[in-house]
């Protein structure tokens, strides 16, 4: 994985073999970004999606293994949580997505990074169950 800091974004590439998530967390943290979103594009051959039940308060995932097209990747990046989606093309252009768990590239992975001024912390909201945005 390579990125490069400009003055109001951070581009980065990544590699056959890096595992997203952990590369995004890397540049957080060398580039010490409290709060930023994202889009990239790229290609990955291993991916854990998740779909999150409202009522039940859960994520279910579910790991798939084949060559992907990622044709959407966005999310947003805080000092406790990297939060993404992404949709991904298959061989016969039919397409799955959701919350984005994890991957796996397997030729190239780009992604630009939005610095904001805001810190992103999260907390928890009790009505979702899920990890929101702290703007207080």
């Amino acid at each position: 994985m390579e990125y490069v800091e400009e003055p109001d974004r951070i581009v980065v590439r990544m590699d056959p073999g890096d595992h997203v998530m952990e590369e995004l967390d890397t540049v957080r943290e060398e580039c010490d970004l409290t709060g930023g979103f994202f889009f990239g594009i790229g290609a990955i051959d291993e991916v854990t999606l998740g779909h999150y039940d409202v009522e039940a308060q859960d994520y279910k995932e579910e790991t798939f293994e084949e060559d992907f097209e990622v044709t959407s990747f966005l999310g947003n990046v805080g000092p406790d949580k990297i939060h993404a989606h992404v949709q991904l093309g298959k061989r016969d252009f039919t397409t799955i997505g959701g919350h984005f768990a994890g991957g796996r590239v397997s030729g190239t992975f780009e992604v630009v990074v939005v610095p904001v001024e805001s810190e992103l912390t999260h907390q928890l909201d009790e009505r979702t169950g899920l990890d929101v945005f702290d703007l207080e």
